[in-house]
């Protein structure tokens, strides 16, 4: 049996028609398939326990979607095969997986995973974890009239840079600590990509332990501009004067005032303090 489960909250969780479409093609191949909301599931464990060991958990969704689940169900020993059906506006997760399947079995990439703690709350992640310009633009996005999309997201970075003011901020990367004065963003990666395909982190690999800090600082607004297009290919990293990457298990950022934090694109805000930490 395969059991469909979608975030009612996503773009194209809404959408009936096209879940209606996806259990169609499903059946066409042979499949017994049930639909279930995701925020409908309030005991993850019990709903886990209550399906066959044989049965295909599909979910149907973008970074957020997969990052939700994620988290529910870390410390679970989940037996079933979990698979992700690519139909979301984002998808970094599975670019980085540099697959072409419609239906990707993800079970071995949802756990040891990186946490970021704020707030004396944490959260997992998949992709990434980024303060500063970065958490601002992901809160442009959400709030916006206009659908997710590349182009949207492209909007805002640049309404983003005209409204955003750089901050000054400690950062202490594995023990060793430093000072910024004129901090526009720092992401913390698990992942190479974000923002729908931006390859901010270009040799960060999913499997490895270390998290990819990028840091971009005191650039001038205009030239930040012009450096933006290029983090799609993963092209900004020759600006070493103002784009920084560390490798590290352990990042700690204070923030000399509040700011804006987007963990695989939900956003979190005011954030005076934040901690990452790389899997175990």
């Amino acid at each position: 049996m395969d059991i469909l489960l979608y975030n009612p909250l996503s773009r194209n969780g809404k959408n009936p028609k096209f879940i209606e479409k996806i259990i169609k093609k499903l059946q066409k191949n042979g499949s017994t398939v049930i639909s279930y909301s995701i925020l409908a599931i309030e005991d993850v464990e019990a709903f886990a326990s209550e399906c066959h060991i044989d049965d295909r958990i599909i979910i149907v969704g973008g970074d957020g979607t997969i990052n939700h689940l994620a988290n529910r169900i870390y410390d679970l020993d989940f037996k079933q095969k979990l698979y992700m059906y690519q139909a979301g506006t984002g998808n970094d997760f599975i670019r980085s997986l540099k697959t072409k399947d419609k239906i990707v079995l993800i079970n071995d990439y949802i756990k040891d995973l990186p946490k970021v703690t704020y707030r004396e709350e944490h959260c997992y992640f998949l992709n990434g974890a980024g303060a500063g310009l970065d958490g601002y633009i992901g809160h442009l996005v959400n709030t916006s009239r206009f659908k997710k999309n590349k182009l949207n997201y492209f909007r805002h970075a640049f309404e983003g840079f005209a409204k955003f003011k750089p901050i000054a901020a400690e950062i202490t990367v594995d023990g060793i600590s430093f000072r910024e004065e004129k901090l526009w963003f720092a992401s913390m990666m698990h992942g190479a990509y974000y923002g729908g395909g931006m390859k901010i982190a270009p040799k960060a690999h999913r499997k490895d332990k270390d998290l990819h800090l990028v840091v971009v600082k005191n650039v001038p607004k205009w030239i930040l501009i012009l450096i933006f297009p290029s983090i799609y290919l993963g092209w900004h990293v020759m600006f070493k004067s103002w784009v920084k990457i560390y490798k590290a298990n352990e990042v700690t950022i204070k923030f000399d005032k509040p700011t804006y934090l987007q963990i695989d694109g939900d956003v979190e805000y005011p954030i005076e303090s934040l901690t990452t930490t790389a899997s175990e």
